[in-house]
Order: structure tokens, then C-alpha cells, then sequence
């Protein structure tokens, strides 16, 4: 989570344009959920710093970590994983037990909790469902970290009954029979409109414009 550090860098820029391409898409949007093809791609990343540019716009924001089986977030704002959503899912802790605090005023996190044996059945569950519903009452937006649809199907779930699905490629890390995902989801109609993200575009100092990279 850099934005707030480094507000006037070619990152936190790009991420404002995201932004504004969301309130374009659906200025009404409660959830917005972000994932890719496999792990490594950078979607914790941007889940991370696309949900504190939004709290930065005095949104109130909560980011939670559903990628049960290879939980990043807390790693990414240097938190604990003791318990999280999985344990909240199945009722072993409260809700408002595993509501994490962050830096940014506005911007409170939800991480993975404990790696559960089922990952998908209580992605897809009706606990799953109630919890999401209090979280939007609660917030103005949700921001989601999906599981990579390349390797598991729950994330697919996830997506399709966000307001803002997005999907994430690496710039020379992603292959480009991923962006077939992307077509076999559309085909398919299990995602109407769905959003791509290219992350870490190399960009020149002297050049002007709008991407989404990072460089030293």
C-alpha cells in the first residue's frame, strides 16, 4: 500500500485515472472485484492500492482478502492473519473482530484468516453472502481480492456478481493465452462487462501519458 506515500507518482496517478474510469462504468458501484489468470500477476497489488486511492477520495472503503487459499493482503500492509474472513464465514469469530484498521482513515481490511479445507464452498456459501450484504451497508464501496479464475472456479462467482469485475495481466510476466480467459468468460456470458488492468508497464520518465507501472 504506496499510494498514500507517494501521492504525485505516475502510480497513484494511473491509479486516479482507474478511478475515473470506474465512476465512467457505474458511478453507483458498491463492489468491485479484482483478480487474474494465476497468482504473481499483481492483482493483490492492485486490489491494495486501488482501494486506497478510493478511500483517499473520502469513500469510505473495505478491502477483503478471498483468495482463501493463498491469502497476500496482510502481507502487503504488514498485518497479522490470525483470523480473517474464513473464520468470520463460518461464525468462529465476529464480524467485527476481524476488521482491520489502516493508515489510510477511510480504509479498513479484512484478511484471509485461517487456510480452510473448503475454500470454495464457503466462497460460494449463504454465510458468505450475509456478511457481503453488512459490508455494504456499512461502506461505500468493497473491494474485493478475488481468486485467480485461471486456476479455481469460485473466483468466477466472484466476479460475475461484482458491480466492477476487473481482471489484471502483468506486462511480460502474463501468457497471452490468458486473454483467451477473458473471451471463454464473455462466450460463456458468465461475466457481462468486465474490465482489464495492465500492470506494470514499463514507462519513460520523459513521456507523457497515462499508465499503470511502477519503476525505481
Amino acid at each position: 500500500l504506496i499510494v498514500h506515500n507517494s501521492s504525485k507518482s505516475i502510480l497513484a496517478e494511473s491509479l486516479r485515472n482507474i478511478r475515473t474510469n470506474i465512476n465512467f462504468i457505474n458511478s453507483k458501484a458498491k463492489t468491485i472485484a479484482i483478480s487474474s489468470s494465476i497468482s504473481g500477476e499483481g492483482k493483490t497489488f492492485v486490489a491494495l492500492n486501488l482501494a486506497g486511492i478510493l478511500a483517499l477520495s473520502d469513500k469510505k472503503v473495505i478491502l477483503i482478502d478471498l483468495d482463501l487459499r493463498k491469502p497476500k493482503v496482510h502481507l502487503g500492509l504488514g498485518k497479522q492473519n490470525d483470523a480473517g474472513m474464513s473464520n468470520a464465514i463460518i461464525g468462529t469469530v465476529a464480524l467485527d473482530d476481524v476488521i482491520l484498521h489502516t493508515e489510510i482513515e477511510n480504509l479498513d481490511v479484512i484478511s484471509a484468516g485461517s487456510i480452510p479445507p473448503n475454500p470454495s464452498e464457503l466462497i460460494l456459501s449463504e454465510a458468505f453472502n450475509h456478511i457481503l450484504n453488512t459490508l455494504k451497508e456499512r461502506y461505500d464501496i468493497v473491494v474485493i481480492d478475488s481468486p485467480p479464475v485461471g486456476i479455481v472456479t469460485d473466483g468466477v462467482k466472484v466476479l460475475s456478481d461484482s458491480d466492477i469485475p476487473i481482471y489484471v495481466f502483468k506486462s511480460n510476466y502474463s501468457k497471452r493465452i490468458f486473454a483467451k480467459k477473458i473471451n471463454e468468460l464473455y462466450q460463456l456470458k458468465q461475466i457481462k462487462n468486465i474490465n482489464v488492468i495492465l500492470n506494470n508497464v514499463s514507462i519513460s520518465k520523459n513521456e507523457f501519458g497515462y499508465g499503470y507501472g511502477y519503476y525505481d
